[in-house]
């Protein structure tokens, strides 16, 4: 089993994610925990490449084959988690999905891991409404660049 670019120590976290931006029919696929939503994905493994864990992370946690299409958005970002400075390095590519009966419109996945993580299809209007990481996707999925966009957020 290959090592997850994670590390912490008694001051920080750094991490290493790479995440994938679906959308159909005016809805983009989002995991939740309680009232916070994000982008699914998860960590790289040490000598895995972004789009191959983005592939391993999808069919873990929804059971669907994806394609990677093209990288959109790169993430630098500094954060606190409890009392721990954290550096998070992520990429988010644009995904879709092998079979679009994987994952139907109403599709809603009761949370089953212990961390409490659900996903569904969340209307793109309704994000602007929403506690959503990366922040900067309530302006940017409704007019996503041809272009890799990189951004960095330092709240520490």
């Amino acid at each position: 089993m290959l090592k997850d670019w994670y590390f912490s120590d008694d001051n920080g976290v750094c991490d290493f994610r790479a995440a994938g931006v679906l959308i159909r029919n005016d809805k983009i696929f989002l995991q939740h925990v309680g009232n916070e939503y994000a982008v699914p994905g998860g960590h790289v493994s040490f000598g895995e490449t972004s789009e191959e864990a983005l592939i391993r992370e999808f069919k873990e946690e929804t059971g669907a084959d994806i394609r990677c299409g093209r990288l959109i958005w790169v993430e630098e970002v500094f954060w606190k988690w409890g009392s721990k400075k954290t550096h998070g390095i992520a990429f988010y590519y644009l995904i879709s999905l092998v079979n679009d009966k994987d994952l139907p419109d109403i599709y809603v996945e009761e949370s089953n891991d212990s961390k409490g993580v659900m996903m569904r299809w969340v209307p793109i209007d309704d994000i602007k409404n929403l506690t959503v990481y990366p922040q900067y996707i309530k302006d940017k999925i409704s007019c996503i660049s041809d272009n890799i966009e990189h951004f960095v957020r330092k709240d520490w």
